[in-house]
């Protein structure tokens, strides 16, 4: 048992410790100018790690290095402001139609199942290809298309918690009603729940960007790095430094799964 829980835990720091270094790696590809589209040179193509390059460079003579580092720039920046847009529209419509409930709630939630019954993937093909690849437009797209689910999940907990006995305390000792829903009920008892959307959220959105990245068209495209086409560009290229396709491939494995056991550990928490 207690082997169990020191796994468990464990496996909760390393999780915490990838999703801290994906945010630095996004710092650094904010701060270094190290030009990864002008770093070609062929006649280094397929060059293993080396204190000069340390994870080796790609079949173009590229850092492998900081391209990935780099690359971490495609995603974790549009999937912030995904989660922003989803906390946006997404928080507020939901703990008002849960607190008030009535014509006002059955309108919010019938809006929910319209948007949220179109696939996100397929929604955010039909945008890109209307207004092209721009990550901000990638990002409003999942961001709004996330959105119902965040509000339908806050719409069922504010509802629940609006007839706790707390909340009748409250109104007696004449709490505004703006401050017992934001304050004692969102985040006394939401913060939790909002949390562990908006990592699965940033986890779909790097799964999203990496995908499109993959197929090519719709992503970021070469000569611009991202996970994702560097696992396209890179994989046929046998011969050459398989660090430079297994690198993304790994990272973007390890960060999902970080995403995923910190959401896991969030509900295992409020379960508790």
């Amino acid at each position: 048992m207690n082997f169990t829980k020191h796994i468990n835990q464990a496996a909760r720091w390393i999780a915490i410790s990838i999703l801290v270094l994906v945010m630095v790696s996004w710092v650094l590809s904010l701060a270094v100018s190290f030009d990864v589209v002008a770093d070609v040179n062929p006649d280094q193509g397929g060059v293993g790690p080396s204190d000069k390059h340390w994870l080796g460079t790609d079949h173009m003579g590229r850092d492998v290095f900081w391209r990935m580092v780099t690359g971490s720039d495609a995603f974790v920046g549009p999937g912030l402001l995904a989660c922003g847009v989803t906390l946006l529209f997404g928080v507020p419509t939901g703990a008002i139609a849960g607190y008030l409930g009535g014509i006002f709630s059955s309108i919010v939630r019938f809006l929910y199942g319209v948007l949220g019954s179109i696939p996100r993937f397929v929604l955010v093909l039909v945008v890109c290809t209307i207004y092209g690849n721009d990550p901000s437009v990638i990002a409003l797209t999942a961001g709004i298309a996330y959105a119902p689910a965040l509000g339908e999940a806050i719409y069922e907990r504010v509802d629940r918690m609006r007839r706790e006995d707390f909340v009748k305390a409250a109104k007696a000792h004449g709490l505004s009603q703006s401050d017992i829903l934001f304050r004692q009920i969102l985040w006394h008892n939401c913060r939790r729940l909002i949390t562990r959307h908006c990592l699965f959220l940033f986890g779909f959105y790097l799964v999203l960007e990496s995908t499109l990245s993959y197929i090519g068209d719709f992503g970021v495209e070469e000569p611009n790095p991202s996970w994702g086409n560097m696992l396209a560009f890179e994989f046929g290229e046998t011969a050459g430094n398989a660090l430079a396709w297994l690198g993304p491939a790994f990272a973007i494995w390890c960060t999902v799964l970080a995403v995923a056991i910190t959401t896991d550990h969030l509900s295992e928490q409020r379960r508790a």
